[in-house]
């Protein structure tokens, strides 16, 4: 087993050397132009991306050239147990990558830290770990593509793709990136014996190999409804490329002007005052807010965008670290460090992983702050109640300003945010009908005693996670109370078929995907559970499951199977559906029939 690990270290030393070289070079190119550990995150996910296609290759041509029957029987017929061989093949790969990709990533983390006067933090240390994980998991995807079956095994590419859509953050993406490449580290033990072709007798085994293919069918199927929808743009029909959309639906919601929306909301309304509102809305300006996504968590390896902000007067660039809590200077010039700003004349630590969002104001999920130029120093405006989150950071509205929190809007008296910089207390507390993650953007009007605010509720109806869009229209008075003055339900613009065909097509892999994408992730105020589904889809789900069912009966009739091991893939395609189906006929053939010999036939 050392002896492998040997030769292949020294077989594959100098491609390795070369590419940790390339790695380090673009690296340290980069890292002189800009600061690499403040950069947003589609920067992170480019790199760890081309990771991925970096080990995917080297998988795919490592054990490609194994793969050749000669080679590969050469190989397995040693004195040593398979999982030996293939434990010292994706070693020495594993070791190599290591080199490669995460070594780079700790001398510029080193020369950035030591060197330098900007920020490195211990959340940044743990980025060539995340990057090694990435680059193996991409190699184990390819080197079990090239072993396994060639008619299924490509489906393992897959696995690595949930990095982009998980929703854990620090050392937790760490564990989800450990699992996916345990999981595909098993999926490389099942394929490496004698004949990889010939599907494991062990039903967790199969169990193992059939749910990435499953989980590709099903993917397979619902990007095939994309198709659909260019049909439907081709011949003119499609809502989204309508000249006018239809009425009464989300698009027109969505895209509507905030008077016009105002108007929507209000149409129907038989309180005396909606005439008058009508007239006030024609000739008022219409503030719309959109709400968060996501906020900075404290350790986060990656940044929603640079937390830094520029003091043009002093020249001196601020950078939040998540170590000390505070922001860390250096100037712009020399580059040259400039000490630490806190909250306060006193210099306190921020409560949380805190970012710049306009001109000299900050924000985290507790407070909102403003950086005074004249002082140099941060002082907290404004303050989210107990047992709240920041959903939108404040912006103006008439005369005053405007925030969300995860539960309610609140107005703060504008007069008092420009002319000082004590905590303000909010004038007016509007609470919101629904959670703010099925929120899709929030429309206020001025009127001459108080505020109308439209609350729209489209956001996850093209996903099937809404299935209940609505407008809802509030009166508050400058008392601070609060009344509904309009209500009204949206139609959904697409069939239900169409939007929840996620759903339909298999109940089962839909929660294994929302599971594998909630995987060791904290929960966040910001995000909204999925709605249940309509009765009909239900049904539909029903009867795809049962159809699926009914086919695998008739399909492992034609193929070899134990008796036991039939049934197990009947019950498994009635609880999975038709991917489960289109996985059993991908990945056992059907059986064959020896040829009858023709009977003479008398003259």
């Amino acid at each position: 087993m050392l002896d492998i690990f040997k030769s292949e270290l020294q077989r594959f030393r100098l491609w390795a050397g070369a590419a940790g070289i390339l790695n380090l070079v673009v690296l340290a190119f980069l890292s002189r132009m800009v600061d690499m550990a403040q950069q947003p995150t589609f920067v992170y996910q480019a790199f760890g991306a081309a990771y991925a296609v970096a080990g995917a290759a080297f998988g795919l041509y490592q054990m490609g050239s194994y793969r050749k029957p000669n080679q590969w029987l050469n190989l397995l017929h040693r004195p040593l147990h398979r999982l030996q061989i293939a434990g010292a093949l994706t070693a020495a790969v594993s070791l190599l990558l290591l080199l490669a990709v995460a070594l780079p990533i700790v001398l510029v983390a080193v020369y950035q830290d030591t060197l330098t006067a900007r920020v490195v933090d211990a959340r940044h240390w743990l980025l060539p770990l995340a990057a090694w994980l990435i680059a193996v998991s991409g190699y184990l995807a390819g080197a079990y593509a090239m072993i396994g079956n060639r008619r299924y095994s490509f489906a393992a590419f897959l696995l690595p793709n949930l990095f982009m859509y998980a929703q854990a953050s620090g050392i937790a993406m760490l564990g989800v990136q450990c699992v996916v490449g345990v999981f595909l580290a098993v999926l490389v033990a099942i394929a490496f014996k004698p004949d990889p072709s010939l599907l494991s007798r062990n039903p967790a085994a199969v169990l193992a190999v059939a749910l990435p293919v499953q989980v590709g069918a099903y993917f397979l199927i619902w990007m095939l409804g994309f198709g659909m929808e260019l049909l439907w743009t081709a011949s003119g029909t499609h809502p989204l490329n309508m000249p006018t959309p239809p009425k009464g639906g989300t698009i027109e919601a969505d895209r509507a002007e905030g008077k016009d929306l105002m108007l929507l909301g209000i149409r129907n309304s038989r309180d005396p005052e909606a005439a008058l509102w009508r007239e006030q809305i024609a000739l008022s300006d219409v503030v719309t807010r959109y709400p968060l996504r996501m906020l900075p968590h404290l350790g986060d390896m990656t940044n929603p965008q640079p937390m830094e902000f520029v003091d043009g007067e002093r020249n001196v660039d601020w950078v939040f670290s998540h170590d000390r809590l505070r922001f860390v200077g250096h100037g712009n010039l020399d580059r040259r460090a400039r000490g630490e700003l806190g909250v306060g004349v006193g210099q306190a630590a921020f409560p949380d992983a805190t970012m710049p969002f306009a001109a000299s104001y900050l924000y985290n999920a507790r407070a909102i702050y403003q950086y005074d130029d004249a002082e140099g120093r941060v002082f907290e405006r404004i303050r989210v109640p107990q047992g709240e989150v920041m959903a939108s950071p404040p912006q103006p509205a008439g005369d005053n300003l405007l925030a969300l929190s995860d539960r309610a809007a609140y107005f703060y008296p504008g007069r008092e945010a420009t002319n000082g910089l004590d905590l303000l207390q909010p004038l007016l507390r509007v609470p919101m009908p629904a959670a703010v993650g099925k929120l899709s953007r929030m429309d206020v009007v001025e009127l001459l005693d108080g505020y109308l605010v439209s609350y729209t509720y489209t956001w996850g109806v093209w996903s099937g996670e809404l299935q209940q869009p609505f407008q809802q229209v509030l009166r508050v008075d400058g008392a601070g109370h609060v009344r509904e003055v309009a209500r009204r339900a949206l139609a959904l613009d697409l069939p239900s078929v169409y939007t929840d065909r996620n759903t339909w097509l298999s109940p089962a892999i839909r929660v294994i995907c929302l599971g594998a994408q909630d995987l060791f992730a904290a929960k966040t105020p910001l995000r909204a559970a999925p709605e249940p589904m309509p009765a009909p889809i239900l049904w539909l789900a029903g009867a795809c499951c049962l159809l699926s069912l009914l086919g695998a009966v008739w399909l492992t009739g034609r193929q070899s199977h134990s008796p036991r091991g039939r049934w197990g893939w009947v019950l498994l395609c009635g609880v999975v559906g038709l991917p489960a189906l289109i996985s059993l006929w991908i990945m056992l053939p059907r059986r064959e029939c020896l040829p009858v010999d023709a009977q003479p036939v008398a003259a």
